[in-house]
C-alpha cells in the first residue's frame, strides 16, 4: 500500500525522540522500548515467513539506536546550555562580533569569544552573547569589544516553547549598552562574517537604500535591515518566504553552477566535492541557519547520485537532510523556519506530482500554469498548520501572490546572485553591475506595494497536536498511498471527521468566563471571553510587534479594554490597541490619574463597582481588576497593585508572586506572567487558558492541566 522508505522512517523516529525528550526529559529513552518491541514483532514475522533477516535486523537495530542518540543528544544539549553559570552585577566584558543585526534604535551583535570580569574574578564563557547597542555606527564582523553591562542569563525554555534561535546560535547571555558604552579595541579576521560585510557593502553601494535592504535579505536571509512596514507587506501576502535561503536559493545556485561544470565537461569526481565546497560556503555565510544546510544536503544527494546514475529519491533525500541536520543538534526540530523548509519541500515532493496531474485535467489549462498551482498549493497546504501555530495567521491569498512571485523572485535571485559576486569583486563597479538586479527589485515589490493584503488573512485558531492528522490526511491524499478511489474516499472522510472534531475540541471555549493569558518579555495581556463579548486586560508597556501578532490570531474587535498601568503606560498601551484593534470603550482606575487624550473611543474612569458584559467589575487601586462572574472572583493585579485590603479571590492572576498579596485574597487558583518557581507561570507554560464553568476553575498550558472546585 506504501513504498516502504527507510530513510523516512528514520527521520521520523529521529523527529519523535526530539519531541519526546522536550516533554519527558530522559525517560524519552523509555520509549525505544516501545519501538523495540514492534522491531522484535516484526523480525519475527519476516523469520516466520522466512524472508531474509540480516538487514531487517540492522536497520531495527538503527533504528532504536537513533531514536536514544537524538533523544540523549536533546537532553546533552539542554544540559549544557542549563548549566551555563550566570554572572551577577556589573561586568566588564569582552568579546568578537560574529553577526550584526538592525533592531529599533540600534545593532545587535552575535559576541563570541567572550570573557567576563566582575568581583569574582575573570572568566571565560562558554556560550556567546547578544549584545544590544542603541545608537552609533555599524560593526564589522571580526572586532573586538569592550563595554560593561549587567549579563542576563537566558532560559533553554521561555514563554512554554524551546528558545530554539538563542540556543541554536549558541547565545546564552544578553547585554546593552548605549554606543558611547561600546568600546572598539581591535578586529580579528572572520571569513564568514568578512563576506556578509563584503556583500552588503557592495549591494548599498550600488544601489538605492530600499532595494539594498531588499537584496541583502535575499542573498543572506537576514531581514532585520529591511523597512518593518513592507516586511509586514510581505508577511501578509504569504511571501516572506523569499526571504528564507532555502531551497529555491540553494537550488538556483546549484544550477548555476552545473551550467559550466557540465558544458566543460568536468568529471564527476572534481565536480561533486567543488558544488558540495561552494553550497557549504555559502550556507557558512548564511549562517548555517536550518534552510539552506537542508537545501545543501539534499543538491549534494542529487550532485551524488547523478554522478554515480542512481535513481534519485526526492522524499528519501529530503528525509536524509533533516535526519543529518537534526543528528547535528535535536533542537533545529523546535526551529520554526526547518519545520516550514523540511514541510514545504516534502508538500512538494508528495503532494507535487498528483495536484499537477489533476490540475492538468481541467480542459484549456496550460500545462505550465497547471503545474505552478500544484507547485504553490501543494507547499502551501503542507505548511498551513505550522504558520498558523507559529505566527497566529496565515495569508488567504498567498497561493495568487506566489504564482507571480516564485516565478519572479527565482528570475530575480539568479540575476542579483551572479551580479552580487562580481560586485564583491569588483566593488569599484558594483553601480554597473548591479544596475539590472535593482531594476528588478523595484518589480519584485510592486505586487507587495500595491494592495493591502493585511485584509483578508486566515487566524482566530490553532492546530496544535491535531497537526499530525492534518500532514497525515495531505499523505493519505497523494499518490504515495497505494488504493483504490472508494477505499481511500472512505479513508479520507474518516480522517477528516476525526481532525475537524479535534480542531472544534482545541479551539474550543466551553466556559461560563473564559480566559487567555498571554505574556512575552512584559508585555502581558489577558483576553476575557464571556458569552458573545471580547476584552482585554493590559498591565505593563505593550510592545507593538507582539501586540499586531497577538491581535492577528486572537481576534481585533473588543467590547472593553481595561486599562491596569500607571498612566503613560496606559496611554501608550491604549495607543498600541487602537492601532490593531477596535474598541468600544477603554476602563481605567479613577486612582491612576490618566487623561483622556483619545477621540476614536470612549475612556471611562471607575471609582466603584461597574458592571460589564453580564459581570460586575471593581478596580483594586489604579493598577488591579476584580472581576465577578460564572460564581467566582477573579483577580487581575498589575505591578504595583495594592495589598494592604482584604480581596478575597477564587482566581489571581499576577505579574510575580508576592506573599502579601496571596495573603490578601488567598486564591484557589494562581496564574503569574513572570518567571515563578513553584507555580503555574506563562514564562514556563506558554499561554494559560482558565475557565470557570459550573463552579470548576480549570486551567491548561504546556505541562498544565489544573482544576480547582470553588468553595
Amino acid at each position: 500500500m506504501i513504498n516502504f522508505r527507510p530513510v523516512f522512517l528514520l527521520a521520523s523516529s529521529a523527529a519523535l525522540a526530539a519531541f519526546l525528550a522536550c516533554s519527558f526529559g530522559w525517560f524519552a529513552l523509555l520509549f525505544s522500548a516501545a519501538i523495540a518491541a514492534f522491531c522484535a514483532v516484526y523480525l519475527f514475522v519476516r523469520r516466520k515467513k522466512k524472508k531474509p533477516m540480516r538487514g531487517a535486523a540492522a536497520f531495527c537495530a538503527i533504528l532504536v539506536a537513533l531514536f536514544c542518540a537524538v533523544a540523549a543528544g536533546f537532553q546533552a544539549v539542554r544540559a549544557d546550555y542549563e548549566n551555563a553559570p550566570a554572572f551577577e552585577g556589573k561586568c566588564l566584558v569582552t568579546g568578537t562580533v560574529r553577526e550584526v543585526s538592525a533592531v529599533e534604535r540600534g545593532w545587535r551583535l552575535t559576541l563570541d569569544g567572550v570573557s567576563v570580569f566582575n568581583a569574582e574574578g575573570i572568566a571565560a564563557a562558554e556560550h556567546k552573547m547578544y549584545l544590544y547597542v542603541y545608537g552609533g555606527e555599524d560593526f564589522l564582523a571580526g572586532t573586538r569589544v569592550r563595554f560593561t553591562a549587567e549579563i542576563e542569563t537566558l532560559d533553554f525554555i521561555v514563554y512554554g516553547d524551546v528558545n530554539a534561535s538563542a540556543v541554536l546560535d549558541g547565545v546564552k547571555y544578553r547585554a546593552s549598552v548605549s554606543a558611547s558604552g561600546a568600546e572598539r579595541i581591535g578586529k580579528e579576521f572572520d571569513l564568514f562574517g568578512s563576506v556578509r560585510d563584503g556583500m552588503r557593502s557592495a549591494v548599498f553601494s550600488g544601489m538605492e537604500d530600499e532595494q539594498a535592504r531588499l537584496a541583502y535579505a535575499m542573498l543572506t536571509g537576514d531581514d532585520s535591515l529591511m523597512d518593518e512596514g513592507l516586511l509586514d507587506g510581505y508577511r501578509y501576502g504569504g511571501v516572506a518566504h523569499i526571504f528564507a535561503v532555502s531551497g529555491l536559493n540553494i537550488g538556483i545556485i546549484y544550477g548555476l553552477m552545473l551550467i559550466p561544470l557540465k558544458k566543460f565537461r568536468v568529471r564527476a569526481a572534481v565536480r561533486v566535492p567543488v558544488v558540495a565546497a561552494v553550497l557549504l560556503f555559502y550556507t557558512g555565510v548564511c549562517g548555517f541557519s536550518a534552510s539552506p544546510v537542508r537545501a545543501a544536503v539534499m543538491c549534494a544527494a542529487l550532485s551524488l547520485s547523478d554522478a554515480n546514475g542512481m535513481k534519485y529519491d526526492a522524499l528519501n533525500s529530503v528525509s536524509f537532510a533533516a535526519l543529518a541536520v537534526m543528528l547535528v543538534n535535536p533542537v533545529y526540530f523546535y526551529q520554526v523556519g526547518f519545520r516550514l523548509s523540511v514541510a514545504a519541500t516534502g508538500g512538494l515532493i508528495v503532494l507535487g506530482g498528483a495536484l499537477s496531474r489533476l490540475f492538468a485535467r481541467i480542459p484549456h489549462v496550460p500545462e505550465k500554469l497547471s503545474s505552478a498551482v500544484a507547485v504553490c498549493l501543494s507547499a502551501q497546504l503542507a505548511t498551513f498548520p505550522v504558520l498558523l501555530d507559529a505566527f497566529g495567521y496565515v495569508s488567504a491569498l498567498g497561493l495568487l501572490l506566489n504564482l507571480i512571485f516564485v516565478p519572479l523572485a527565482s528570475a530575480v535571485y539568479a540575476v542579483l546572485f551572479v551580479c552580487a559576486v562580481f560586485a564583491c569583486m569588483l566593488p569599484f563597479g558594483a553601480g554597473v553591475l548591479l544596475w539590472l538586479p535593482e531594476i528588478l527589485l523595484v518589480l519584485l515589490e510592486l505586487p507587495v506595494r500595491a494592495f493591502d493584503w493585511e485584509f483578508l488573512l486566515i487566524c482566530g485558531f490553532s492546530f496544535g497536536g491535531f497537526a499530525a492528522l492534518w500532514f497525515l490526511l495531505l499523505f493519505f491524499l497523494s499518490d504515495k498511498v497505494n488504493l483504490k478511489a472508494v477505499p481511500k474516499a472512505v479513508g479520507a472522510v474518516l480522517l477528516s471527521a476525526v481532525l475537524a472534531a479535534g480542531m472544534a475540541f482545541q479551539n474550543a471555549a466551553g466556559g461560563d468566563i473564559n480566559i487567555r493569558v498571554c505574556s512575552r518579555y512584559g508585555t502581558n495581556l489577558v483576553f476575557i471571553e464571556r458569552g458573545k463579548e471580547n476584552m482585554l486586560a493590559v498591565t505593563g508597556e505593550l510592545d507593538p510587534d507582539y501586540a499586531e501578532r497577538y491581535f492577528l490570531s486572537e481576534g481585533n474587535e473588543f467590547g472593553a479594554v481595561f486599562l491596569l498601568c500607571a498612566p503613560q503606560e496606559a496611554d501608550q498601551a491604549l495607543s498600541v490597541v487602537l492601532q490593531n484593534a477596535s474598541v468600544a470603550r477603554a476602563y481605567v482606575s479613577a486612582d491612576a490619574g490618566m487623561t483622556d487624550a483619545f477621540r476614536t473611543v470612549e475612556i471611562v474612569s471607575e471609582s466603584a463597582p461597574f458592571s460589564v458584559a453580564g459581570m460586575y467589575a471593581e478596580f483594586v487601586g489604579a493598577e488591579g481588576l476584580m472581576l465577578r462572574a460564572g460564581g467566582a472572583r477573579i483577580l487581575v493585579a498589575g505591578e504595583h497593585t495594592d495589598a494592604s485590603g482584604f480581596y478575597r479571590a477564587d482566581v489571581l492572576i499576577g505579574e510575580a508572586y508576592s506573599a502579601e498579596l496571596y495573603a490578601a485574597c488567598k486564591p484557589a487558583m494562581e496564574a503569574y506572567f513572570e518567571k515563578t518557581a513553584g507555580k503555574i507561570d506563562v514564562y514556563e507554560s506558554g499561554d494559560l487558558q482558565i475557565c470557570v464553568k459550573d463552579g470548576i476553575i480549570s486551567c491548561k498550558g504546556r505541562g498544565v492541566a489544573h482544576e480547582v472546585r470553588i468553595v
